[in-house]
C-alpha cells in the first residue's frame, strides 16, 4: 500500500512538471512578442531554454547507464546473445574513450594557438588604447606584451626544433619553415626589441604578430591530422561506422525491394497507377528511356513534381496532425501511463 502510494505521488510530480514546461513554451509561442516582453519571459527564455537542454541531456547519460546494466547483466550471467551484447559494450567504451580523447587533443591545440593569437590581439588593444590618448603609447603595457611574446615565441621555437626529429613528411616541413623565418622576422621587428616605440612601429607589429598566428594555426592543424588519436578516431569513424552504416543500408535495400515487389503486384486500378508510374519514372530516369519516348524525362519530371508532391504534402499534413496531438497527449500525461501503479 504505501508502495502504491509512493508510486501515485511520483506520477503526480512528473505530470505536474511535465504540463508546467508545456504550458510556459505554449503560452511563449502563442501570446505577442510586446506581451512576452511585458511579462518578463524574453528576458529569461534563453536561460530556461538551457535548462531544459541540461534536463534533456540527463537522458542521454540515463540512456547509457540502461545500456549498460541492461548488457552488462546479459554478459554476466551469459544469456543467449551475449557475445552481441559483449561487441556492443566493447564497442560503446572504444568510441567514447576515442573520441574524449581526440577532443581532448583538439581543445588542447586549440588553446596553444588561441596563446599566440593572444600577442597580436594583446597589441591591437594597446594601439586602440594609444590612439584615443593622441598616439602616446603606454610603456609599462609595452614591456608587459614583449615578455609575453617572447615566452610565445621561445615556447614555438621548442615546438619547432622537437618537430624536426619526429615528422619528415614534405609540407609538414615547409610549414615549419615558413613559421620559422615569422618567428625570426618578428624577433628583428623594431618594436619587439624595443629601439621604436610609435604606434606606426606598433602597427606593423600586430600584423607580423596575426601572420605568425595564422602560420601556427596552419602547423597545428596539420601536425592534429597526423596525431596517432586523430587516426584512431579516423579509422573508427571512416572505417568503421561508416561502412557499417552503409551495409546496414545496403540489407535494407534487398527488404525494400523485396517489399516493393509485394507492393507492384497489380490488382487493383490504384495499383496498377503506382506500377505505371514507378516504370515511367524508372524509364525516365535511364538514357534508354529518351529512345522509347523523346518526352519521357519530362513525363518522369512532371510525376514527380505534381502528383508525388501533392501526395507527399498530403503525408506531411496527416504526420503534422499527429505529431500535434502526441504533443498534446505527452504535455497532458495520458501517455504516461508507465508513471503509475494504476491498471487503467
Amino acid at each position: 500500500m504505501v508502495a502504491t502510494q509512493s508510486g501515485d505521488t511520483r506520477a503526480r510530480v512528473i505530470r505536474f512538471f511535465t504540463f508546467l514546461g508545456g504550458i510556459y513554451f505554449f503560452v511563449y509561442f502563442v501570446l505577442p512578442e510586446p506581451l512576452v516582453e511585458e511579462l518578463g519571459m524574453k528576458a529569461h527564455h534563453e536561460q530556461i531554454s538551457n535548462g531544459f537542454i541540461v534536463v534533456g541531456s540527463m537522458a542521454i547519460g540515463l540512456g547509457l547507464f540502461n545500456l549498460v546494466r541492461t548488457h552488462g547483466a546479459r554478459c554476466v550471467f551469459a544469456r543467449p546473445g551475449w557475445m552481441n551484447s559483449l561487441s556492443l559494450l566493447l564497442g560503446l567504451f572504444v568510441t567514447v574513450g576515442v573520441m574524449s580523447l581526440q577532443w581532448i587533443h583538439s581543445m588542447k591545440s586549440s588553446g596553444e594557438v588561441q596563446d599566440v593569437q593572444m600577442i597580436g590581439e594583446f597589441a591591437s588593444k594597446i594601439g586602440d588604447d594609444a590612439r584615443g590618448k593622441s598616439g602616446i603609447v603606454d610603456p609599462s603595457t609595452g614591456v608587459v606584451l614583449r615578455e609575453y611574446a617572447s615566452q610565445k615565441l621561445g615556447k614555438i621555437a621548442l615546438h619547432i626544433a622537437g618537430d624536426q626529429e619526429i615528422v619528415a613528411d614534405v609540407a609538414h616541413e615547409v610549414l615549419r619553415k615558413d613559421l620559422a623565418s615569422r618567428i625570426e622576422d618578428l624577433r628583428k621587428d623594431e618594436w619587439y626589441l624595443g629601439t621604436s616605440s610609435d604606434l606606426s612601429a606598433l602597427t606593423l607589429f600586430t600584423q607580423k604578430s596575426n601572420e605568425l598566428a595564422s602560420s601556427y594555426s596552419v602547423l597545428m592543424q596539420a601536425e592534429a591530422s597526423q596525431a596517432t588519436i586523430q587516426r584512431l578516431y579516423n579509422f573508427l569513424y571512416d572505417g568503421l561506422f561508416n561502412q557499417l552504416g552503409s551495409a546496414m543500408f545496403a540489407l535494407l535495400g534487398v527488404y525494400i525491394a523485396a517489399a516493393a515487389y509485394r507492393a507492384f503486384r497489380v490488382r487493383t486500378l490504384e495499383s496498377a497507377l503506382m506500377m505505371t508510374a514507378a516504370v515511367v519514372v524508372m524509364l525516365g530516369q535511364i538514357s534508354f528511356g529518351k529512345e522509347i519516348y523523346e518526352e519521357m524525362p519530362a513525363i518522369r519530371q512532371w510525376l514527380l513534381e505534381v502528383p508525388n508532391s501533392a501526395a507527399f504534402r498530403a503525408i506531411r499534413l496527416g504526420a503534422g496532425i499527429a505529431g500535434l496531438m502526441l504533443a498534446i497527449r505527452m504535455w497532458l500525461s495520458i501517455e504516461s501511463t508507465s508513471f503509475s501503479s494504476e491498471k487503467k
